[in-house]
């Protein structure tokens, strides 16, 4: 059946003696084709400049008679025209169509290279930093990175974390870890969402830890202004405890139990091509009710340069069952300087 369509979809494309085009929202219009999305951009090939990279929210239209793999569709895809922010297409019948914000898609490539197996890859590094001496003896560092490597409905991604803060030349606390994702975007709005972490965080009492996690997400919404997303599953996580210097009969050394977990993410545009973001995760024991880690982030971003970012962020973690001599909450204010590509 999927050769089929595809057969049919080609017929369709031989007939059409004018190319593709894609219309902005100033009025301007590129001939050519598309090649893919890519994160929050259209990648489109035209016909007088080449490949262009053009942003999401940007489109005001794309007419191509090329069919498409768009996610959840086993079976070519035709465009048909765009609403608004919303694409109409349809898989099959013509009388199905089907309205998505383009925004939200986050699979959309032609069916040939969707045969073909093409990769795309992206990713970023943000860096954080404080270096003093007199009065004050202060040094701070903190790196993180993150790359994605993409393949029709499958998304992997590779992270990593690594800090240190020490003052009057104290022993700085070593904090890392190194993290693997798995993503299958099984509908237009739905991914299932599989990941492995492991790591060492000294200054909340953990030597080594490791966590295995699965579950779903869907988008609720994503526009040119805003967006929102949720994941939810299930994660089993092993710590081993540093030794403790508080005399406590009831400590362990280490734990390992399995818990629910609930994330959010949440962006929105303010004036300026300032971003706003704020995400957050909460993790509930089942072994322990009362036994909860609830983590956030909220912060802002804007461009300074191409492809470079300057953010000022807050970070704020509870820990409601924090090992003896550690505090429950943490809270930490970063202002740094990220780059994508």
């Amino acid at each position: 059946m999927k050769f089929f369509w595809l057969f049919l979809a080609l017929i369709v494309t031989s007939v059409q003696a004018h190319a593709g085009y894609l219309e902005l929202i100033n009025g301007d219009r590129a001939e050519g084709e598309f090649v893919r999305l890519e994160g929050d951009s259209v990648i489109w090939k035209s016909t007088n400049f080449g490949e262009l990279n053009i942003k999401k929210n940007k489109v005001k239209n794309i007419v191509s008679a090329k069919p498409f793999k768009i996610s959840g569709n086993d079976i070519p895809c035709m465009l048909e025209d765009m609403e608004g922010e919303n694409l109409v297409y349809y898989c099959g019948l013509r009388s199905r169509m089907v309205r998505t914000p383009l925004l939200s898609m986050k699979v959309m490539t032609p069916y040939e290279t969707f045969v073909e197996g093409e990769y795309v890859h992206h990713g970023r590094i943000n860096l954080w930093g404080a270096y003093s001496r007199g009065n004050e003896v202060r040094d701070e560092w903190n790196v993180q990175a993150e790359f994605t490597l993409r393949r029709s409905e499958f998304r992997h991604t590779l992270g990593g974390e690594y800090a240190r803060a020490s003052w009057w030349y104290s022993e700085p606390p070593e904090k890392w870890n190194l993290s693997y994702g798995l993503d299958w975007f099984f509908r237009e709005r739905w991914f299932w969402s599989n990941n492995v972490a492991l790591g060492v965080e000294e200054a909340r009492g953990i030597d080594n830890y490791y966590t295995l996690g699965s579950g779903a997400g869907y988008q609720f919404w994503e526009n040119s202004k805003s967006a929102l997303s949720l994941r939810s599953g299930l994660a089993y996580y092993n710590e081993v405890y540093m030794d403790s210097f508080v005399i406590d009969p009831d400590y362990e050394i280490d734990d390992n139990y399995t818990a629910w977990r609930l994330a959010t993410d949440f962006r929105y545009t303010l004036p300026l091509g300032v971003s706003f973001f704020h995400n957050n995760e909460l993790i509930q024991s089942f072994d322990d009710s009362s036994n909860f880690y609830l983590k956030t982030t909220t912060g802002l971003s804007a461009m300074i340069l191409s492809k470079v970012y300057s953010e000022l962020k807050v970070d704020y973690n509870v820990d409601n069952q924090p090992q003896p001599g550690k505090q429950e909450k943490d809270t930490r204010m970063s202002v740094g300087v990220s780059y994508k590509w």
